[in-house]
């Protein structure tokens, strides 16, 4: 929101208009006791060219790089300059949300094609508005299945599910009395699928796996959908890198009842982590669960193409005890910077997009295997992310990196026992043959832990 100063003789005809002395009489309906009648204590006021040197002395603070090799759900890709052009146009503004489609065309439509596009990217045939990101899709895709698979309370949620998704889903089930989530162990980077078969029940919802999955390994959803719907559950696909959508196959016709997952990589950027777009696309005959708001397209009494907003869980509102889910908002500027960069991709120039991405990864890849230092622990297909083992010295490796500018892989000791000295490494249409060649010498001269 924009700050517009007022004039004093502005400041007492407003007072004039609603009929009072001063400001001050405004707060009338607070006690004198409670009120303070002194000054703030705050700093005294600056320029605003004061203020630009001020915030860009703290923007030098942080360390520039010039390449980069960390996804890990924030991927940085290339965004064309038409992008942010176009979503200045004035068919999109419109103020909160769009209850009058009279007044809301542009951004029903908008918020339409985004849904159409991403059903057509994962294969299924309903999506909604948009959530807050891949976390709380997950969230909204477990209680989604909860509520239309009645007296089942168990979630199934794979290891290598994104350990932050995994986060959310704990913090949100925890407070829904007789819901349990379980987790299955990996197996070579990839869900197990004894120990998936072994904890399939008939008290199982849904299952949740990574498509990829944390680790960069592509999951088998044929074979885990397969195993699913001999006790009834479903399978949701987690996506954290949408991307990945347009090299391999969709999850919906992989087997997946449900896809959710992260959708900042189209015409967006990281941003020091934010705002994010969560995805949420079901089978159609589950849609009357689906949360927040579905656009659908009509004709009017004319015969002209309009949009309104087809279902929408007026519960949210009023009678909030029968919600099916606190979603209310959704991310339309976020939506609306993925629906113009799909449209200008088209199919074959995101396929083509994706195509590199995995190019520029199995390059990194070869060259990083070269080093006496690194291993492939995993030998699972993957998109633009990988795991390495490392056996040199970690501190060494980052300290040389960010002196180089270059910012690499993530440190995956955190995570997990089983993954110290691992990195996870990625590489985008961003990272050139150059930049590639770079590191690997940088990482040539990190010394190798002795003894």
């Amino acid at each position: 929101m924009r700050y517009l100063p007022t004039a004093p003789s502005e400041d007492r005809a407003l007072l004039d208009a609603i009929g009072v002395q001063r400001a001050e009489d405004l707060l009338s309906g607070i006690p004198e006791s409670l009120r303070l009648h002194r000054d703030l204590n705050l700093p005294a006021c600056l320029s605003e060219q004061e203020v630009l040197a001020q915030v860009q002395g703290l923007a030098d603070l942080n360390t520039p790089f010039k390449a980069r090799f960390l996804g890990a759900g924030a991927y940085d890709h290339f965004v064309p300059a038409a992008v942010d052009q176009m979503i200045s146009r004035q068919e999109w503004f419109t103020a909160y949300t769009p209850y009058q489609p009279e007044i809301s065309q542009g951004t029903l439509q908008h918020i339409f094609e985004y849904q159409t596009l991403m059903c057509d990217l994962t294969g299924l045939e309903v999506g909604n508005a948009s959530l807050y990101d891949g976390g709380t899709a997950c969230v909204e895709a477990a209680l989604m299945a909860v509520r239309l698979q009645k007296k089942r309370n168990t979630i199934l949620v794979s290891q290598g599910l994104h350990p932050h998704y995994l986060e959310v889903l704990c913090t949100n089930i925890t407070p829904h009395e007789g819901l349990k989530l379980v987790v299955v162990d990996l197996k070579d980077g990839v869900t197990d699928m004894d120990d998936l078969r072994a904890k399939l029940d008939g008290d199982v919802a849904a299952v949740l796996v990574g498509y990829p999955n944390f680790l960069g390994c592509v999951e088998d959803l044929p074979a885990i959908s397969e195993a699913a719907k001999t006790c009834g559950a479903f399978v949701v696909s987690v996506t954290q890198e949408a991307l990945s959508l347009g090299w391999f196959e969709a999850p919906g016709r992989a087997g997946a009842d449900m896809a959710c997952g992260e959708a900042m990589s189209f015409g967006n950027r990281p941003s020091f982590g934010g705002p994010f777009l969560g995805f949420l696309t079901v089978k159609d005959a589950h849609k009357r669960e689906i949360p927040g708001r579905v656009v659908g397209q009509t004709r009017d009494l004319d015969g002209t193409t309009g949009y309104v907003l087809t279902l929408t869980a007026r519960e949210q509102h009023i009678r909030r005890d029968k919600a099916t889910s606190n979603i209310c908002s959704n991310q339309g500027l976020v939506a609306l910077r993925a629906n113009i960069y799909l449209q200008l991709a088209g199919p074959e120039g995101l396929a083509g997009l994706a195509a590199r991405n995995a190019a520029k990864a199995q390059f990194l890849r070869a060259r990083l295997l070269e080093l006496p230092d690194f291993a492939a622990p995993f030998g699972a297909p993957f998109f633009n992310e990988f795991v390495t083992e490392y056996k040199g010295d970690m501190k060494a490796l980052l300290a040389s990196c960010a002196k180089e500018g270059i910012l690499p892989g993530l440190d995956l000791t955190p995570y997990a026992p089983s993954l110290k000295n691992h990195i996870l490494w990625c590489a985008t249409e961003l990272n050139t043959r150059e930049q590639i060649e770079h590191l690997v010498e940088v990482l040539a001269r990190v010394p190798s832990v002795v003894g």
